[in-house]
């Protein structure tokens, strides 16, 4: 090794104590980053651990994954800022001056920083407010989807066709949650005047009231068939309506179509189809 840093020394004549020096620096700051690496990984694997014991805080899962996020923003940045002034002490620049400086130069800052600040002070608001977490379907600025990371400065929302939005927290101004509470399922069928309305109202009584009873892990509330809501060129459309678990109102309405098309089928109530009256002149 010391005959490669002569080598060198000579080669682009430099002096090899100044050689020597420059190494070690560069290898001081190699070792700092790498450590810097390395706890964050050893950190954020730490916080995993501690959390996947949720049950003895008496924490939920999806806040669970809200709180993780939030740790391992804030873990990224402290260990970015101490990885920081570790390089700038290594490269002997005085910290101390930096950070005395920093205080003069704060107001500056802060007129440069305000949108960040407004973003970091919004996602601590919605975190302690409960507003959402990791996992809840929501409606933020437009965007409807699941929350797939919740951090200080920005909120990632996958959509349903699978399209990444990533929302500064400092913008959210309104948040609709679809997580919170039940939701409503609402089927709305069609049948022709020709039918017989109230065998049709029956039918459907019967098949959304069985429904329930097979499926009380989906439908949280008995089903309420609400009669005609509307008359229609060629059909009477008719209402039913039923609670069911946070997001399984779409899985509950496509399963009671699917049996309601099949009892109408066997039962000869008929579903209108678009019909045309020609009439021709002799």
């Amino acid at each position: 090794m010391n005959n490669f840093f002569a080598e060198v020394s000579e080669y682009f004549q430099i002096d090899a104590a100044m050689m020597y020096y420059y190494a070690g620096i560069a290898i001081k700051i190699v070792i700092i980053f790498t450590l810097a690496k390395l706890a964050i990984v050893v950190l954020n694997r730490v916080i995993i651990n501690i959390f996947k014991l949720y049950p003895r805080f008496k924490i939920d899962d999806k806040k669970s994954s809200t709180l993780v996020g939030i740790l391992k923003s804030v873990l990224k940045y402290v260990v970015y800022i101490i990885m920081g002034i570790s390089i700038l002490e290594t490269l002997n620049i005085p910290t101390q001056s930096i950070l005395a400086t920093a205080g003069l130069g704060g107001l500056a800052i802060g007129f440069g920083a305000q949108s960040l600040v407004r973003d970091v002070f919004t996602g601590f608001l919605i975190l302690f407010e409960d507003q959402y977490g990791v996992g809840d379907y929501v409606t933020i600025n437009g965007v409807t989807g699941t929350v797939e990371d919740l951090g200080l400065r920005i909120t990632r929302i996958r959509s349903y066709n699978g399209e990444l939005h990533i929302i500064p927290n400092g913008e959210i101004k309104a948040v609709t949650n679809a997580s919170r509470g039940n939701s409503l399922a609402i089927i709305d069928i069609s049948v022709a005047y020709e039918s017989d309305q109230e065998k049709a109202l029956g039918v459907l009584t019967e098949i959304a009231l069985a429904y329930y009873e097979n499926n009380k892990d989906k439908a949280a509330e008995k089903p309420e068939v609400l009669g005609i809501i509307r008359l229609g060129e060629s059909e009477v459309i008719i209402r039913t309506i039923i609670k069911t678990q946070p997001l399984m109102h779409w899985n509950v309405e496509r399963e009671l179509r699917k049996l309601i098309l099949d009892a109408f089928k066997k039962e000869k109530i008929e579903i209108p189809y678009p019909r045309r009256v020609m009439v021709q002149n002799k």
